[in-house]
């Protein structure tokens, strides 16, 4: 292991582009200088964790009452988890008294347990509230393509499934919050592009577990290196039309952005919360990290994409799923603990997405497409130890069952994500910009936030 002082060097020496130690510094000092013009006078970050696939979620909530969870047991059938292996959680409300984890959440019910961490029922892409008789009559309005990863990943991150959105609500809402002056983009993935955090003219900027990749090959500080980095700045430097040019600027403004980021990550001390050493661990971690060079780049708001695959469970789920859950629990307790050794675990919320719920029944060896599902919440501003939501009735042919086991939403991807913004600073008028369906909502707030 390398001291600080050392990984500071050598991560100087490192940054390509504008990368002497001259031009870091030149940049933390433009981003001090614009501290006077941020509109927030706090910090908080967002982190979404997309479970690429569609999770089985009801399988994350088991009622456990006799008569419901009997009629869980037998909608379940192969795929029901065993009564004495689920974790009992308490509610604060009389209505969902009885309820279990799935065992494989042991690390998340730690959480939960300290009142910081939530779930939120049955809930999915809607454009307004509709009724099970409304969808059987073909009388809904409702999201095109249902049961397709694609569409349905697009209706989550758009929030906007009517429309062919070219923009995410992560991106419309840093359009109008965002300091257009800031060197970094105020949404970082930790997965690539990604819909979610693209608006009109803010773009994610793309991160890996360690930090901004650089390009290798072109390090002027490396002898044998310097001949391909002047020939590098040739043939963007010497720009003879406007798609070259605006090519050069992308590259060149990546560059000095990486060398940014990567800097501003040496002066970062270890953590001491450790990290389950899994890929999604590894994004986890890097998430935190980047949150404590806050500070540093001075970015009173943030916004992290976290994806995490291989949700889709048509087969073998009995392995695949508990397998999925304790990766997922361990990495979001882990992260909890981070944010709470950095000081900052008031002001960092995590949120759960998924394509949609599976369905209830079983296709004898896993689930198929649905639509409701549950989320998770965690953080220390949300209003932890509770169930937000109806949970529904796991019964085919039950009142939110619109056919083939497939739950009907009572809680929309809107209203989840406007309690999100209006605790992340957004205004209602805001939030109506950011949500176009939220007005057909009589319900915009679901209050797990503080």
């Amino acid at each position: 292991m390398m001291n600080r002082r050392i990984f500071l060097k050598k991560g100087i020496a490192s940054a390509v582009g504008a990368s002497s130690l001259y031009g870091v510094s030149s940049q933390f000092s433009l981003v001090q200088a614009m501290s006077q013009t941020q509109p927030f006078n706090d910090y908080k970050a967002l982190v979404c964790v997309f479970l690429l696939g569609g999770n089985d979620s009801l399988n994350m909530l088991v009622p456990t009452e006799s008569a419901a969870y009997s009629a869980y047991e037998s909608t379940r059938q192969n795929l029901a988890v065993a009564l004495e292996e689920t974790l009992p959680i308490t509610t604060r409300s009389a209505q969902y008294s009885s309820l279990g984890l799935h065992p494989s959440l042991a690390s998340l019910s730690n959480v939960y347990a300290s009142g910081h961490a939530a779930f939120v029922s049955n809930m999915g892409p809607l454009i307004q509230p509709v009724t099970v008789s409304q969808v059987l009559s073909g009388q809904a309005v409702l999201p095109p393509q249902l049961f397709s990863h694609s569409d349905q990943q697009n209706h989550w991150q758009t929030a906007d499934p009517q429309n062919v959105a070219l923009t995410g609500w992560a991106g419309r809402m840093a359009d109008l919050i965002y300091d257009s002056g800031h060197p970094l983009s105020m949404n970082l993935s930790m997965a690539g592009g990604n819909l979610w955090q693209t608006g009109r003219n803010v773009l994610p900027f793309a991160l890996g577990p360690n930090g901004a990749e650089e390009m290798v090959g072109i390090n002027t500080d490396v002898s044998w290196q310097q001949a391909n980095a002047a020939f590098y700045d040739t043939i963007n430097g010497g720009a003879s039309n406007r798609f070259q040019q605006a090519f050069s600027d992308i590259v060149q403004r990546t560059r000095r952005t990486g060398s940014l980021v990567n800097s501003a990550l040496a002066t970062v001390d270890e953590l001491q919360t450790e990290f389950p050493a899994s890929r999604f661990g590894a994004q986890m971690e890097g998430v935190a990290r980047m949150i404590a060079t806050q500070q540093t780049l001075d970015q009173p708001r943030q916004v992290y994409y976290v994806a995490m695959g291989g949700w889709d469970t048509h087969d073998n789920q009995n392995a695949d799923h508990p397998r999925l859950l304790t990766e997922l629990a361990e990495g979001l307790a882990a992260f909890y603990s981070a944010t709470q050794e950095l000081g900052v675990a008031e002001a960092v919320t995590t949120f759960t997405a998924s394509d949609f719920g599976r369905t209830m029944t079983s296709n004898g060896d896993g689930t198929d497409h649905g639509w409701g599902g549950h989320q998770i919440v965690l953080g220390g501003a949300v209003n932890g130890g509770d169930v937000y939501g109806e949970v529904p009735e796991l019964m085919l042919n039950g009142n939110q069952d619109i056919g083939d086991g497939r739950l009907l939403p009572t809680i929309a991807v809107d209203q989840y994500a406007a309690t999100l913004g209006a605790w992340f600073g957004l205004t209602d008028s805001q939030l109506l910009e950011v949500f176009p369906n939220l007005a057909n909502f009589s319900t915009r707030n679901l209050s797990f936030m503080r």
